[in-house]
């Protein structure tokens, strides 16, 4: 129900009055009929003192909250002044003053808790450190609580049995960490990634309850935005800025994922109810100089900008009320709005399910149905055979009643990953159980690798999902379960999963509707609840694997059973698996009688074992897709070690620290003795007879070659994964001592508390590199000895003070912060920043090579069809800026000319901090087709009379050009670069240029030139290339350039900007309006044609050949206005379908005319869009001159 209350005047009717006070009357008798769980009231900006109304809106709501049970007021953020919570203590008593007289003493008397949460102001140059004494301060002087703790991301807090409050503070992520670097010391959040992992956590955890995020920026809204704001404008605070979108979209689509998740938010000064995707958004921020919004009420929305605040009403049966107030010219409350939202939880009486008489004991079913599995012969070609037909087979299954088992087993959390589908069981006793789906979701998969916008429902029943749910056939069903039999031949603790046909039933509760009637696994949960089971090894506790991280860096006594985990890594090699990610890991704490921690793997989830990638079609999107790469058909021999161990590979350097090879091929030896023939016949008899067939028995012959294999596999990874080591000292004060050997042998120990906790020699024939983490502490590193073959050493220190003595510092680099008063003895290499990336640890951050191969095919009129090839080669490390390094060869081939084009791009990080180095080569035969028209704004083209090969001139370059390039963020970019290139116009029988130039004009010479280039540029709709919706891009290039060789006398400067951007007539980016404006200024006279100002073509104006019109001097707009006609499903993608007009105009300037006529051409296009990935683009547009016939994918501008 939607129900607007309007001040009316005086002078209207009595009797209208009295139909409304019975409307509304009425409205809430129904309301107060349901039992309130929990009444939050929210409002932000108080700190804003301009225009300010906060003490009156804080009164009032004190004043409503005197007749609730269990009300909570949250201030949603900016409750300090725009200083923040100053460091100064003149600045700190006037801001400790004001807050106890304007909002803590007016707060004294509210009926409930008090919270509040850090908005843009508490964030000032402090950072963390300011948020972490105000904090103090007001939990000190009032019993009021501020989250999240610490400078931390989130937290949440139970309200009531059907209420959780997830505190986020959103100015967190927007902040340059490099300016707050030691933000998350106190955090075990590290990385934006670990943020979104741990909402979508504690959505997961609490998905029974309504659960409100209380954030200080809001993901949705509906306040009007200027000009630049619309574009995302230059501050990290406008709503459409490109890191702010980016986090809303992330948060709304993860929230997306769950039921009765409401956004609260306080930045926006107005009142508004908003709702997307079914998540409602309402932002409460009115307390001073109100904004104006723009709701849209025919979707239920609302907006205000009068002064007043919010209450949320939650009810004890799920549902949710909004209640908008705002203060009359009394000060006191009036309600505007109200809203039911929510879900009613369902009664378990109302839903369907079976009786137990409706089975037997087993039911017959199968994963696939056979019209799923029914491909044709050239689908089969290009994807391959795979495990397909055995997932329509169907197998006599055991009937699954969750009572049988236990009567209090009970279904209470939907859980999975990327791709399954799970739910999580308990029962009394708090044990707890999964069963999860063996269909796995080709929807999740989807919705995982799309982060930041909710597809579900438009990928629902298309092509795209039906491909990817074949795909899960390569990994073969059944086999799995034979795994856990072989892991208890090498004592590794596991689940044990069994099959069941698991039919709705009362026990499911509430997920009866979306679980049951399909095969399951049934197997316990690995989680701390069932560390007593005997299969998990009676352990002490068991934890995540970020969890164990975070034990070993504060804790000397934590070790990890290293030739256990070694076992159980050459276990998953031996069997295929490749998808070994951290989260695939529990770890069981066995507590030894010495004090000693010890931690025990304990494996999970083997989707992806003995696969079968037989299609010729993934062999080709490996080229492009490097991720790809880790999935390797199982055969006796690994094609390719380091990718198949990929997602594992960061988990072994974080944890294999202390051992050697000898550990290696011990557990190598144990596995081949312990893994015998009998073994495995034995675990695959176990399997249920109706899955038993020839795939199993190739598996099994298969798996015993490679066992035998088993030591050459093993010897091949660790000579692989011994190339770089990483070494963690602890968070306390550590002592380490580095001694250089001969014949390349370097020992590293670590001492804590005089207790030597470290102690490993390193070989050079193994190891050619070490990253050393010092970690938190004073810590004192120390490297001696004058061995030869020296091991590169990168070292990196942590918060506090560090003492770096190197008797032999070569091959040494130190990493450490610039705002640390540090002690360094003879180092003679160190890079001293900032960079949170660089000095802090990240268990993540891996040292890597990527490989991409990409082909292009390209036509157009004047250069006919172009055949290209590009290979982009990636390095990651330790200094990344956003890579290490980066590499990208080029090579076109075009057919009219039988002309070669050769491009070479590279980038290395950090040769100054935040500067990278650069280098550009560039190369074009003799073939190589540019157009000539000749100098000036005037010049003559008759398609009618010439063809168009008699404009086209061959031009042969080549060009070197070094550089540095700053980079300051994703979108603000800056270079110098030095330019040495070379140009040679080769004669071209029966064209325009041999009737121009003279047959000993020296632009036939091979002409060498010097200079240099500076440019800035700052962009930000670089990431929406398919389908730009908003944004602009601003570039400015100067430079110089002159000839060698003094007898050309060729010499210029040039200038060149450039203004581009996409302005969103509808906010929703349907429509909008995209122009670029782009000059070149040539100073000077003597230059040749190839380096003047031009217009002309695909960029510019768009219905006349390449490179019309040349001059001195150029410009142009080109302008569209873009409208996206329809959007809908489509049986392959969601398409969206578009049209565009489009008008250009330009012109040059020359000595040789005196023309002031303004060339224009007109046209437009229509593009089709999948799924904001891939936009296809045709247009028609013509000029006096000319029509052309355009392509492209994505658009220019």
């Amino acid at each position: 129900m939607n129900i607007k209350i309007f001040r009316l005047p005086t002078n209207k009717s009595f009797f209208f009055y009295i139909f409304i006070a019975c409307l509304v009357s009425n409205t809430y008798a129904q309301d107060k009929s349901k039992e309130v769980s929990t009444s939050l009231y929210l409002t932000g900006n108080t700190g804003i003192t301009k225009k300010s109304k906060a003490n009156e809106i804080l009164e009032a709501i004190v004043k409503a909250s005197q007749e609730d049970e269990n009300a909570v007021f949250v201030a949603l953020g900016n409750q300090t002044r725009k200083h923040g919570y100053p460091d100064n203590k003149k600045g700190r008593n006037a801001e400790e003053k004001f807050l106890k007289e304007n909002l803590i003493s007016v707060l004294k008397d509210f009926n409930g808790r008090r919270i509040y949460i850090p908005g843009k102001h508490e964030w000032n140059k402090k950072g963390h450190q300011a948020l972490d004494d105000l904090e103090s301060f007001i939990q000190d002087n009032s019993n009021s609580e501020f989250w999240p703790n610490d400078g931390c991301p989130i937290e949440r807090e139970t309200l009531s049995d059907e209420v959780e409050l997830v505190m986020v503070d959103s100015q967190w992520y927007l902040e340059n960490w490099d300016d707050h670097p030691y933000v998350n010391n106190d955090c075990d959040i590290k990385t934006r990634e670990d943020f979104f992992a741990k909402f979508k956590d504690e959505m997961k955890d609490e998905q029974n309850k309504t659960i409100i995020v209380a954030i200080h920026h809001p993901v949705l809204s509906a306040s009007r935005k200027g000009f630049f704001g619309r574009m995302g404008g230059f501050s990290k605070q406008n709503f459409y800025a490109p890191d702010l979108d980016f986090l809303n979209g992330r948060l709304e689509t993860l929230a997306s994922q769950f039921e009765d998740v409401i956004f609260v938010s306080g930045n926006h000064r107005n009142l508004q109810y908003l709702s997307d995707d079914g998540i409602p958004q309402i932002i409460s921020g009115a307390t001073a100089k109100t904004k104006k919004t723009r709701p849209d009420e025919e979707d239920g929305h609302f907006g205000s900008d009068n002064y007043g605040f919010v209450k949320l009403n939650v009810f004890k049966d799920g549902s949710s009320e909004v209640l908008i107030y705002e203060l009359n010219q009394n000060n006191d409350s009036e309600l505007v709005f109200t809203k039911q939202i929510g879900l009613k939880k369902k009664d378990p009486n109302e839903l369907n399910y079976h009786d137990k008489s409706e089975f037997g004991s087993h039911q017959e079913a199968s994963i696939y149905t056979e019209e799923e599995t029914d491909k044709s012969k050239i689908y089969k070609w290009f994807w391959g055979d795979h495990y397909r037909q055995i997932y329509s087979r169907k197998i006599n299954a055991p009937v699954l009643f969750l009572d049988d088992i236990d009567p209090s087993l009970r279904a209470y959390r939907a859980g999975g990953g990327s791709q399954s589908r799970t739910l999580r069981l308990i029962n009394d006793d708090e044990h707890e159980y999964n069963i999860r789906e063996l269909k796995k979701s080709a929807l999740r998969f989807i919705q995982t690798s799309i982060k930041d916008h909710y597809v579900v429902n438009y990928m629902r029943n298309t092509i795209a999902e039906d491909i990817i749910q074949d795909f899960y056939t390569t990994a073969h069903p059944y086999a799995p379960f034979a795994v856990g039999s072989l892991l208890d031949e090498i004592n590794i603790s596991h689940a044990n999963p069994e099959i069941f046909y698991v039919p709705k039933q009362k026990k499911l509760g509430r997920f009866n509707d979306t679980y049951g009637d399909k095969l399951y696994m049934f197997e316990e949960h690995v989680g701390d609840e069932n560390k007593s089971f005997d299969t998990f090894g009676n352990a002490d506790d068991i934890i995540s694997t970020k969890d164990l991280y975070l034990e070993i860096q504060d804790d000397k006594d934590v070790k990890v059973d290293e030739d256990l985990f070694i076992r159980a890594r050459l276990f998953d090699m031996l069997i295929g698996d490749w998808d070994r990610h951290s989260d695939q890991w529990r770890w069981a704490l066995h507590e030894q009688n010495d004090g000693t921690k010890l931690y025990k793997p304990i494996p999970r989830d083997r989707d992806q074992t003995f696969p079968k990638y037989d299609g010729p079609l993934i062999s080709v999107l490996k080229l492009g897709i490097p991720l790809l790469r880790k999935m390797q058909t199982y055969k006796p021999e690994i094609k390719n070690i380091k990718w198949l161990n990929y997602s594992g590979h960061i988990l072994d350097q974080s944890l294999i620290t202390h051992s050697t090879w000898k550990n290696w091929e011990e557990q190598a030896k144990l596995i081949q003795n312990k893994i015998s023939d009998e073994a495995i016949e034995k675990a695959f008899n176990n399997l249920h007879p109706d899955t038993q067939d020839e795939s199993i028995e190739h598996i099994k012959s298969v798996l015993k070659q490679r066992r035998e294999n088993l030591m050459h596999i093993a010897k091949d990874y660790y000579k692989f994964f011994r190339k770089h080591d990483i070494i963690t000292a602890t968070n306390e004060d550590n002592i380490i001592e580095i001694e250089r050997q001969k014949d390349g042998i370097t020992q590293i120990k670590i001492f804590e508390d005089d207790e030597l906790i470290f102690d490993k020699k390193y070989n050079k024939k193994e190891t050619k590199e070490i990253w050393l983490y010092s970690l938190d502490g004073d810590d004192e590193i120390t490297i001696s000895g004058k061995g030869n073959k020296l091991i590169p050493l990168k070292i990196m220190g942590g918060e506090e003070h560090d003492v770096y003595n190197f008797e032999n510092p070569k091959k040494a680099k130190v990493y450490d912060y610039k705002s640390k008063d540090n002690t360094y003895k003879n180092v003679s290499s160190k890079f001293v920043s900032d960079s949170y990336d660089i000095n802090n640890y990240n268990p993540n951050k891996r040292k890597q090579t990527s490989f991409i191969l990409l082909p292009s095919v390209d036509y157009s009129g004047d250069q006919g069809v172009q055949l290209g090839l590009q290979t982009q080669i990636t390095h990651d490390g330790l200094v990344k800026n956003p890579f290490k390094n980066y590499h990208e060869i080029t090579a076109n081939y075009m057919f009219l000319s039988d002309g070669l084009e050769l491009e070479y791009s590279g980038e290395f990080a950090h040769l100054f901090y935040n500067w990278n180095f650069g280098i550009d080569a560039y190369y074009s035969s003799g073939n190589y087709l540019t157009n000539f028209f000749g100098i000036g704004n005037n010049t003559v083209y008759n398609k009618d009379n010439v063809d168009r090969d008699f404009n086209r001139t061959k031009l042969k370059k080549w060009l070197l050009s070094p550089s540095l390039i700053y980079r300051k963020n994703d979108h603000f970019k800056s270079h110098v670069k030095f330019l040495f290139e070379s140009n040679e116009l080769i004669e071209k029988a029966n064209s325009f240029s041999e009737n121009y130039f003279s047959s000993t004009d020296d632009i036939y010479d091979n002409q060498l030139y010097a200079g240099a280039e500076v440019g800035v540029n700052y962009n930000t709709k670089s990431m929406m290339i398919a389908l730009p919706r908003r944004g602009f891009d601003l570039g400015l290039r100067a430079g110089y350039l002159r000839t060698i060789d003094n007898q050309y006398n060729n010499e210029f400067t040039y200038l060149n900007p450039k203004i581009s951007f996409v302005y969103p007539i509808h906010e929703s980016g349907v429509a909008n309006l995209a122009t670029k404006a782009e000059g070149k200024f040539i100073i000077g006279d003597q230059y040749e044609y190839y380096h003047a100002a031009t217009i002309g073509g695909n960029e510019s104006l768009r219905g006349f050949r390449n490179e019309r019109f040349m001059g001195k001097s150029s410009f142009y707009q080109t302008t569209d206005l873009r409208i996206g006609v329809t959007k809908f499903k489509t049986n392959f993608i969601p398409l969206r379908i578009g049209v565009s007009a489009g008008f250009d105009y330009g012109r040059v300037w020359s000595d040789f005319d005196q023309s002031d006529k303004w060339h224009n051409s007109y046209g437009g296009s229509v593009f089709v869009n999948g799924f904001n990935a891939l936009t296809a683009n045709v247009g028609f547009y013509k000029s006096k001159e000319d029509n052309r016939l355009l392509f492209s994918f994505g658009f220019k501008f």
